[in-house]
């Protein structure tokens, strides 16, 4: 996932024949950012941590080495330590969440410590995957379409937004809230796809997932339930992206201490389709 530092900036135009005015922008002060996911699934879970640049720094976000990482299952009181395993990523073999409980994930960053709590919902089944247009016919509309610049299609002239539905049913008597992590060919997605069962709770859903993609590609889903602290996190990230204000707020972080990114417990169900 792409990270953000989003920081309100006045810009002042200075207009004079005599002098030149400098104005600095190296102003923010950089931020940790963490992000951290534990997933039901062993080898799945991993704590990826860096820190923002100033304004005029284009280099990718530095890794923050040598981090004291745990995850706690607060319900069995029962800590695992992560190791780094290279630079800025921290993973423990073996490590799994289970449904149900809640979590604390705390890093420390020399004198530092950041602490976040998410709770692992119960998982909810992904039936099937249905593709709705044809690579290549020019249908799905939006970005990334028939012809689009900055939208190279391999051996074609274009990219399709191709509508993927994931089939499955929402559990009912209950708020439940879903990721959808979307993998081209071995590579994530950077769109980020959420919903709640607003309308539909205790029915199944058949509303569809725009993705760009072409003839041939191999599309997985990882269809996630996550509570609603998260949820709320990547609702704000996603407004932000679609938004064109020029002084966006950050995502509200479940994070304390000021750290940016999230902490986010949830299931994992996938399935792969190869795009016609």
């Amino acid at each position: 996932m792409n990270k953000y530092i989003l920081i309100p900036l006045v810009l002042l135009i200075l207009i004079s024949c005599e002098k030149v005015i400098d104005i600095d922008l190296n102003q923010s002060n950089p931020r940790f950012v963490i992000e951290g996911n534990l997933s039901n699934v062993a080898g799945a879970s991993k704590v990826r941590i860096s820190k923002t640049l100033n304004f005029d720094e284009t280099t990718a976000y530095p890794a923050i080495s040598g981090t004291l990482v745990t995850i706690t299952d607060n319900k069995l009181n029962q800590t695992d330590t992560l190791t780094e395993t290279s630079a800025g990523i921290y993973f423990k073999s073996g490590l799994a969440g289970i449904e149900g409980h809640p979590y604390t994930m705390m890093v420390k960053i020399g004198n530092e410590i950041f602490t976040a709590v998410s709770t692992m919902p119960n998982s909810v089944n992904l039936d099937s995957l249905v593709q709705e247009n044809l690579a290549g016919s020019g249908t799905g509309g939006g970005p990334g379409g028939s012809g689009g610049p900055g939208n190279p299609g391999g051996d074609h002239d274009y990219e399709t937004i191709i509508q993927i539905t994931p089939h499955y049913t929402d559990p009912v008597n209950s708020e439940n809230y879903y990721q959808f992590e979307v993998t081209r060919n071995d590579t994530l997605v950077n769109d980020v796809f959420i919903r709640n069962d607003v309308g539909f709770n205790g029915s199944s859903s058949h509303l569809p997932l725009r993705v760009k993609t072409d003839k041939g590609d191999v599309v997985t889903i990882d269809l996630q339930c996550i509570d609603k602290t998260v949820y709320n996190y990547f609702f704000g990230l996603n407004e932000n992206i679609n938004q064109s204000s020029a002084t966006p707020a950050n995502p509200a972080s479940n994070i304390n201490n000021g750290a940016l990114g999230y902490f986010k417990a949830h299931t994992s169900k996938k399935k792969t389709i190869r795009i016609e």
